[in-house]
């Protein structure tokens, strides 16, 4: 979703109010009476709302539009929660913080692109119980922003609560209360992820960048030579290892996983990876991209394509030593299901 209202806010007027978002998100989702009014305030009279993990009206929906609507639907969320125990309701109604490990403010389009943790109160142990969610904001003016994407592996939030609840479990059975709302527990770590060395120019990371996409498409051999040799690709969504493990270190093992995908049904159905946008933080070297994986034409021209988000970081030498992908395995595998069979009807 490109902005067509280029360079109409400074930078500074996005920092304030992306600041000012962060702060009255912590304070109003531990405020005693509950009170969101504040939080609603930092978004437009017509904001629009994307989420790409678990949606909205129990999955069917991916969008919300207008501030009257995300009101209603994180009102009946939380109600909903407190009233059934046996859906996992208390876990969701004890998620209060959203620490921000870092952000990239575009002040061109009037963006602003960050992780969130999705973190859950102490359940009395003292461990923290969190999951990331990557999510892309438009300013619309006046300190309020006009669109919202969330996108987030529901799978992997869903079982961070369940971790959650045993430890509240084991807690209570040892008769240890859970402490007080406390800001300083979701404490912001607002750019704690810096890189530190060399810089690039905006330039020259947009070419190794334009280079790794058009890489993508073809060969594996020519996709991994795009990483160092001690590359971290990190996987969100499927995983490695039939999702046992999250991340892989080294070109070698990335090769070779590029070149199971390749051989693999359907995912090597995809065809180009067309990029819907991209932000560059030439302070850091990285690129964060949102990516559409889209599949050959099944044979009647329907588009099948599943949305993810993806952040790297540049190395220098054409090459990235860092990729992190996220996205909803769950829709990306149904989506998966639906071109095969559209395929399968046409043979």
């Amino acid at each position: 979703m490109e902005d067509a209202k280029m360079g109409k806010w400074s930078r500074a007027e996005l920092k304030e109010s992306f600041d000012k978002l962060m702060d009255v998100t912590d304070r109003c989702f531990i405020s005693d009476p509950f009170d969101l009014t504040d939080w609603l305030h930092c978004y437009t009279d017509d904001v629009v709302w994307h989420d790409l993990g678990s949606g909205f009206n129990n999955g069917w929906d991916q969008e919300l539009n207008g501030r009257v609507a995300v009101n209603q639907w994180l009102t009946a969320s939380l109600s909903a929660a407190k009233a059934s125990p046996l859906n996992a309701g208390p876990p969701d109604t004890e998620m209060k913080y959203w620490p921000v490990p870092w952000y990239i403010l575009d002040e061109e389009r009037g963006w602003a692109l960050c992780e969130w943790q999705n973190r859950m109160r102490d359940p009395g142990t003292g461990a923290v119980f969190e999951e990331k969610c990557y999510s892309q904001l438009i300013y619309g003016g006046n300190g309020q922003w006009r669109f919202e994407a969330d996108i987030y592996n529901p799978t992997r939030l869903r079982m961070m609560k369940v971790r959650w609840l045993n430890a509240r479990r084991q807690a209570e059975a040892a008769n240890i209360p859970m402490p007080p709302l406390d800001l300083d527990w979701g404490l912001r770590l607002v750019d704690q992820e810096k890189e530190l060395g060399q810089s690039w120019s905006r330039e020259e990371i947009q070419r190794a960048f334009d280079k790794y996409i058009a890489c993508a498409q073809g060969k594996p051999e020519d996709h991994a030579n795009c990483f160092t040799d001690d590359a971290a690709y990190r996987e969100l969504g499927f995983g490695f290892q039939n999702g046992w493990q999250e991340e892989i270190r080294g070109r070698k093992t990335i090769l070779n996983w590029f070149t199971q995908r390749s051989n693999t049904f359907p995912d090597n159905q995809r065809q180009l990876v067309p990029v819907s946008w991209h932000v560059i933080d030439e302070t850091r070297g990285w690129v964060v991209f949102e990516c559409l994986n889209q599949m050959q034409d099944p044979g009647n021209g329907t588009v099948f394509q599943m949305r993810s988000f993806s952040r790297m970081k540049y190395a220098g030498n054409d090459q990235w030593h860092f990729k992190e992908d996220i996205y909803d395995p769950v829709k990306m595998r149904g989506m998966f299901e639906r071109w095969r069979e559209v395929h399968d009807s046409l043979k």
